[in-house]
């Protein structure tokens, strides 16, 4: 199977996901993202920074002016919910519907993150949460890069599952 989106290694892309996301990248709280599982066997963690990766890479590729320090910064944080979603409990039964607004929370609590990186971590489940419209240019960025990197995890999960079988 070709890969869907050949975007390849960019330092440039690297040295802005850390000139404007280290602090979180540094911080032990986000390193627990390590913990949990996402999509198949990709962490959470590693889809993050997925994320945030293909975010600014859609921005610098497309030349659109955006804020830079927000896209990074909620691209990074948009899955800080911190649990485990995989398993069943009340706390996290309806995950895809509610866990951008813990995410949200978790973050304003944990790290310094503006009104416009809030939004993009709420409305980084839209459609499916079609209330939370991205109304900023960084948080359609976002919203559009989950969804990729979220596709293409899944697509491998499907791929190597079929290949298995």
């Amino acid at each position: 199977m070709p890969n869907l989106v050949k975007i390849g290694y960019d330092e440039r892309i690297v040295d802005l996901i850390y000139e404007y996301g280290s602090d979180i990248l540094e911080s032990e709280k986000f390193q627990r993202e390590k913990d949990y599982i996402q999509h198949g066997t990709t962490t959470t963690y590693a889809h993050s920074l997925c994320v945030a990766y293909m975010s600014v890479w859609l921005a610098v590729r497309n030349r659109h002016e955006v804020d830079m320090r927000s896209v990074v910064r909620g691209a990074l944080l948009h899955d800080y919910f911190l649990y485990d979603w995989h398993e069943k409990n009340a706390y996290h039964n309806l995950h895809g519907y509610t866990h951008a607004k813990r995410a949200m929370e978790n973050a304003r609590r944990d790290f310094n993150i503006s009104l416009k990186e809030s939004e993009i971590i709420y409305c980084h489940m839209f459609p499916l949460n079609l209330t939370r419209v991205p109304k900023s240019r960084e948080a359609r960025l976002v919203c559009i890069a989950d969804k990729m990197v979220a596709g293409s995890e899944t697509l491998l999960i499907m791929k190597y599952s079929a290949a298995m079988a």
